[in-house]
């Protein structure tokens, strides 16, 4: 009635049953899965060089893509074609390499926490001059 139970260590295992320690599993979804980590930050590299391309970026696309002309963009179904505005559109498509060197910035740099808090303002800037759609209505600010 007191027999003792087999725990899971002393559990016979088949061949193809290895037995992980969580140190090892944790290797192993680190390995499969990298995208989910972000490297500790004193392993990330100098942010330097990767803030000023970043700073580049957003000049040229102030340059570019007058913020002004982008907040007057309100109501598409007044354009002859709404689906395709001719400034709208390509700075839509000019934001998407910057949203991606954020995220560089922010994974793979030893940028401090105001320094990226700063450069995200600037892109929450140029971001809400181009706006969300919504119908054929754009919202420069949160979506209402």
């Amino acid at each position: 009635m007191h027999e003792k139970m087999p725990n899971g260590s002393t559990l016979e295992r088949g061949p193809e049953e290895q037995v992980f320690s969580d140190e090892e599993r944790l290797e192993q979804l680190m390995k499969d899965h990298p995208e989910l980590f972000i490297a500790p930050l004193e392993s990330r590299r100098e942010c330097g060089p990767e803030i000023e391309e970043f700073e580049k970026m957003i000049d040229a696309f102030e340059a570019k893509y007058p913020l002004a002309e982008l907040y007057l963009i309100v109501d598409l179904s007044l354009e002859k074609d709404p689906f395709h505005h001719p400034v709208r559109e390509p700075a839509q498509l000019a934001l998407k390499p910057i949203y991606k060197k954020m995220r560089v910035l922010r994974d793979e740099t030893n940028i401090s926490p105001e320094k990226y808090k700063e450069l995200e303002m600037r892109r929450n800037n140029i971001s809400n001059a181009v706006g969300l759609k919504k119908g054929n209505k754009i919202y420069h600010d949160k979506v209402r």
